[in-house]
Parts: structure tokens; sequence; C-alpha cells
């Protein structure tokens, strides 16, 4: 019948397509809508914890637990919750079909073939359960090895010159093809189990549920009883292929639904591979927020019993107080453990400005990350002010990204910096101080956009970080070899200009041209001693070393014979540079 034909296949058919494509589509859109909702609200609250305080600081520099935290918050967070937002399409629709067919195909050969074939499964699913590789496990490691791959790429990146002034592009090619082949190893692995794994998947729940579906349908060809009745008659042969292809459709639909959801439960391990992930990094921001970390430490006596510090439980105590900094009995120990300096007790008050001299890894930068909170207090009682009134300028500034003007009020925003009352203008004596007010001019205006990091040279660098000082005016400001590629007349006119604004100096310097600009000596040694004395500019004798050799701090609170290193992180090298100042304000490091 051809126009039945038309009017049933055609037309209708016809019609109900396009209420078919876009419930389709609209499921589709609502599963990445759902992802996206999952990635939006995990990563945000990843970087509402990460970035709350020092947290970042914490988790990069005192707990190891996790060594690639830039990975797990742009990818692995993004592949948990694409995993996430399938779950429930991917396991409810299943169940759905599950039930649906598994019910009218009851109803037409009755409860036994349902009930066959989901016991079948049921054993697949089980038997496959205990045969399967750990692919969650594998999936972490996996993750985390492609963490550390991408880690030695962006060490290539930000130390590039470096490593093109030792040429050790060999090297490096060394390392990157190490860390890829892990990577590769690893794999092939999984591969080889995944192979083993599919072999059994396809014979137990693709050809062995073909078999037992096979069977079931030739029930009526086969079983005595339906044979009996269809060679009297009393089945109709006609009816029996109708039912036969209805059944049959039932039944593949059956069994591609259960094979489907046990097939599944390897996307679920996958799935809780990246959950162990996610869920290790928010472990870990809990566990730092509250004050803990976990590292490799030394043997110390009653400091460190073991590899976890919870600085909540530590004897340190801290009050804060403005026009003053008072270190009385704190010791300088190193986030593993490592004490530098056993006893340290000094005070500063408002406009008593601080040297600070002494060899490399003595404990001079490791004091300013306890003072700002950067590392933990093991003993002791520190007075020192609010953290807005401290402020630390490095020899190696930091440049944002943005405009000229986030170079100068970083981490204000102009909105912050226009609420403070300070308007270009005022920002531009500010630059005329430190003789870079011309920079306004040359790069396009305040709002120009630079990578600023390559515009500047060392030495301008320097002198924005200076500015920043000027800008945020705090009582005290930490001065870490910060004008090591500056004049020395350039620095005198910041440094004078720091004091007249009544900002208190704490520098670390190796620089004879700063003795007129402070009051008083912090020395250490290398042997956990140090020294405190009022300096005079008048005085010979180099402020840099002891003269006798050992201080007598240090000869009778010696720890070098009850401090076992392991893996001791100590303060950063300093590296003291030279640099030619034009008068345009460039430099060319050397």
């Amino acid at each position: 019948d051809r126009a039945r034909f038309i009017s049933k296949v055609v037309l209708e058919f016809g019609f109900i397509m396009w209420p078919l494509s876009i419930v389709n589509n609209s499921l589709k859109l609502i599963i990445n809508a759902l992802s996206l909702r999952f990635r939006t609200h995990f990563t945000r609250r990843t970087h509402s914890e990460y970035l709350n305080g020092i947290t970042f600081y914490k988790m990069t520099n005192l707990d190891t637990r996790i060594q690639n935290v830039d990975q797990l918050i742009t990818q692995d967070i993004s592949k948990f919750s694409e995993s996430l937002s399938h779950l429930y399409s991917d396991t409810v629709k299943l169940l759905v079909d599950i039930f649906l067919f598994a019910y009218k195909l009851g109803q037409a050969i009755g409860g036994t073939a349902p009930l066959a074939m989901v016991g079948y499964f049921f054993c697949s699913a089980v038997i496959l359960r205990n045969i399967s590789p750990p692919i969650g496990k594998y999936t972490a490691v996996e993750q985390n090895l492609g963490g550390q791959f991408r880690y030695t790429h962006l060490r290539i990146i930000t130390h590039a010159e470096e490593i093109a002034f030792y040429g050790g592009g060999e090297r490096e090619r060394e390392l990157v093809n190490s860390s890829f082949h892990h990577i590769v190893q690893h794999i092939k692995k999984v591969y080889k189990l995944r192979f083993l794994n599919g072999v059994f998947d396809s014979v137990l729940v693709k050809y062995g549920a073909t078999m037992i579906a096979y069977y079931i349908l030739a029930r009526l060809a086969f079983d005595p009883k339906c044979a009996g009745q269809v060679a009297s008659g009393a089945v109709d042969p006609t009816q029996i292929m109708e039912d036969y292809s209805r059944n049959s459709r039932f039944l593949t639909n059956l069994s591609q639904a259960m094979g489907r959801l046990i097939l599944a439960g390897r996307d679920i391990t996958r799935f809780a591979g990246y959950t162990a992930r996610v869920s290790e990094l928010f472990t870990v921001l809990n566990d730092v927020s509250a004050g803990k970390y976990e590292r490799s430490m030394v043997e110390v006596e009653a400091m460190v019993t073991s590899g976890t510090v919870d600085t909540r439980a530590l004897g340190g105590h801290v009050v804060h107080q403005d026009g003053v900094i008072d270190f009385v009995h704190v010791p300088v120990v190193t986030p593993n453990g490592d004490i530098l300096v056993r006893d340290l007790t000094f005070r500063i008050d408002s406009g008593m400005n601080y040297l600070i001299t002494g060899p490399d890894g003595c404990g001079k930068s490791s004091l300013f990350c306890i003072l700002g909170d950067l590392w933990p207090q093991f003993a002791g009682s520190v007075v020192k002010p609010r953290p807005q009134e401290l402020f630390y300028v490095p020899q190696k500034p930091y440049l944002p990204l943005g405009t000229f003007r986030d170079q100068v009020i970083y981490p204000h925003s102009h909105a912050d910096a226009t609420a403070r009352g300070f308007a270009d203008d005022d920002l531009v004596n500010l630059l005329q101080v430190v003789h870079l007010e011309y920079l306004v001019g040359r790069e396009g205006g305040w709002n120009s956009i630079r990578d600023w990091g390559d515009v500047l040279s060392g030495g301008g660098k320097q002198r924005v970080a200076m500015t920043r000082l000027f800008y945020h005016q705090p009582q005290f400001a930490i001065l870490d070899e910060c004008t090591s590629a500056i004049s020395v007349d350039v620095e005198g006119i910041m440094y004078n200009h720091a004091k007249r604004v009544g900002i208190t100096l704490f520098t670390v310097s190796h620089r004879t041209s700063l003795f007129k600009y402070h009051d008083f000596l912090l020395r250490f040694d290398d042997e956990g001693g140090y020294s405190f004395d009022p300096l005079s500019v008048d005085d010979d004798e180099t402020p840099f070393s002891f003269s006798h050799g050992k201080s007598g701090y240090a000869a009778t609170h010696s720890t070098t014979e009850e401090v076992t290193t392991s893996s001791s992180v100590g303060e950063p090298d300093s590296v003291s540079t030279m640099s030619s100042v034009k008068d345009d304000g460039t430099s060319s490091d050397k």
C-alpha cells in the first residue's frame, strides 16, 4: 500500500524526526552545561582556597605532597567535571532501559528470559570485576606523570636564558626525554592490560551474551512444549516469526543496555582516578590552610618528630603591634627542620634602620620568611606590625600581568589606588624619585600593557619595585639586595627618600655604600651565631665577616653537631649582579 507507506514512514517519521533531534541534542547540551557548571564550581572553589592569604606559597614550598598544582587546577578538574557530568546519563539511562526492556520481554516470553539474561550479566560483572586491572590507580599515575612532564618544559621556559648561557640544551633534552619515557612506558603497560581486559570483556559481555540470547529466542523451536504447539498448528508460524522479530529487538536492547552498564564500570574506575587526584588537592588545601604540612624532615631534638608539622601545635607566639619588630628566643629553622640559628633575639623600633650581613645560607632571607609568616615559627615570640605595614622588595621583583600602572600599585587595583587618593600625577611624582618618569610617555601611557619583564632592564625593574614601596609607604621595608643593579647615586636618592617619608629600613646587602643609611648591624656567621651592634660608618673593620673567625654566641651555641641534614632547604642564594646603568634608565646586566 504505497499511500499508507508514504503516510506512515515518510510523513509521520519526517514529522517526528525534528522533536527527536531536538531532544537528543538537548541531552548533549545539558550534559555539557553540567560539565561546565561543575568545572566552574570546583575551579572557583580551588582559586578561593589556593589564593587565600599565602596558601599558594605554602603548598609549593612547604608541603611536598603535590608537585604539580597547576596540572590539577587546569586539567584534572576539567576531566573530573566531564566524567562527573556523564556519570548520571551513562548509568541512569541504562538502568531505565534495562527495566523497560526486561519488563516487555517478560510480557512476551515470560519472566525466565530476562532473569536469565540479568543473571548471566551479573556473573559476568563479578568475573570482570575480579580480573580487571585498577584503572583508577593507573589514571591517577598517568595524570601525575603528565604533570611532571609539563613541569620539565615549564622549567626550560622559565630558565631559558640561564640554560642558553650554559649550553644546556643537550642535558635538558635528556631530562625531558626521560620524563616523557616514563609516560610512554606507563601508557604501554596500561594498553597491554586494557587489551587483555578487552578480550574478556568481548567474550563475556558481547559474544557470550549473544549465545544466551539466541538460545532464549530459539525456545519456540527447540523447547518441547513450544515445539509441540508449533507442530500441531496451535501457533501460527507467521505469528512466531513476528514474535521472534519483536522479542529479538527487546532482547538486543536489553543485552546492549546491560553490556554498556558493565563496561561503564571502566569509565567509573577512570573517574575514580580523577576523583582521587582532585580529592588530594582539596585535602592538602585544607591541611595547609589549617597550618599543617608534610615533607621530609631532619632529626632535630625536641622540635620535629615526624614528617607532618602542625604549626598550631608549635611553641611560637606572634603579637601584632605597630612600630616595632621584636624577636625573643626565636630559632631560625627551615620548613624541613634544619636549624640555621638556634636562638635569635633582637628588637627594632620605628626609625632604627638595620643592615643585615652574612655569608650565603646563614639565615638572612630565612629570617624574613619567618617575619612574613612564610615559614613556621617553631619557638619563641615575635612582635611585629600588621602584614600591611611590612613590605618586601626582593632582588628580582615580580612584575604582574597588566598595565604600567599595575606595576607601580601592585597588588592594589586602579580603584584601590584612587580610593587611597593617588591620581596618576601622584604616581608620576613617585617615578621621579627613582628617575623613571619618562617611561610613562615612552611606553604609551599608564594603561599600556606590555610584557614588562622583557621591556624593563634589571635596574629598571628594581626601581619600579622601589616606586611600589614608596606608593604603599609601610612602616617597615624589607630590602633584600634590591638595589644590586642600580647605580650608587640613584640608590642613595631612594634610601634618603624612604627615610624621609618614615619607612624603617631592614636591608640585606653587601654594598659598603649603604652603611650611611643604617644605624645598626645584624651580622650572621656561617655557624649558627650572630652579633647585634650599632653601625659606625667610620669603623674600618668590615661588617661582612667576623674578624676573629667565630662569634662568641656561635662558640657556645654551635648547632653543627646536632643537626642532621637530609635535604636542607635554606635561604635562597643571594646573587649580586653588576650593571651598567644608562641615562635612559635601561641597563645591561652582567
